[in-house]
């Protein structure tokens, strides 16, 4: 097998959240005075990009940055109408069942996999087992007290809790993040065209490899 790790980014690259999360932004900015349409829509236009709720909150508000309980407030509102909303919509993109179980026997040979993603971990599991993904993953990791990606500390996290080297690794995702993170962390590289940034997007960083649906990912892999 060429890689003993498979790191998967979640929202955008395993499931399309986009409108529960969207959602929820819209709710939680709601929740803060002092709009300005343009910050806005150029925020939500960044809602499929997973960044972490203060910068997401930073695009909208710069003004109230600096002010720690309003911030708190926004993260506050989002999470509790995200949790409460978080499998409305979102749905496993095409072909990613089937191809994590495909992908099966090969995790009975050694290969780890391993969701890699910037929501909180909690978070994250409650949407996999929500949509019946649980058996399909070694691990579960949301970015909890540690620099999020692009930076390399999740996905190093993920290597060190399946006991695989991160040099072994791929890291698949729909983002540039993903894409740095990877090759920060000493991985190969894979980005999906069907994700927010698109091949356009992508190609600038470099993946090692572009899939334009997840199924494609059983050839890279085997």
């Amino acid at each position: 097998m060429p890689f003993q790790l498979l790191c998967i980014d979640l929202d955008g690259t395993l499931v399309d959240s986009h409108d529960d999360i969207r959602e929820a932004l819209v709710v939680a900015l709601a929740a803060i005075p002092g709009a300005v349409p343009e910050f806005d829509q150029r925020a939500l236009g960044a809602a499929g990009l997973g960044l972490p709720l203060e910068k997401f909150f930073a695009l909208a508000r710069p003004d109230l940055v600096g002010d720690a309980a309003t911030v708190t407030r926004f993260i506050d509102a989002y999470r509790a109408h995200y949790h409460a909303h978080l499998l409305d919509r979102t749905r496993p993109f095409p072909g990613v069942l089937e191809t994590l179980e495909r992908i099966r026997p090969l995790r009975a040979r050694g290969l780890r996999t391993a969701v890699a993603t910037t929501k909180k971990t909690d978070t994250a599991r409650k949407v996999i087992h929500g949509l019946g993904m649980d058996e399909y993953f070694d691990a579960v990791l949301g970015t909890d007290g540690i620099p999020h990606k692009p930076a390399p500390d999740l996905l190093h996290l993920a290597a060190r809790t399946v006991d695989r080297a991160a040099a072994d690794g791929l890291m698949i995702g729909d983002t540039h993040h993903d894409l740095l993170a990877g090759k920060a962390a000493g991985m190969k590289t894979c980005g999906v065209r069907y994700g927010v940034m698109g091949e356009a997007g992508l190609l600038p960083h470099a993946p090692d490899f572009m899939i334009s649906e997840f199924a494609e990912l059983l050839a890279i892999v085997s």
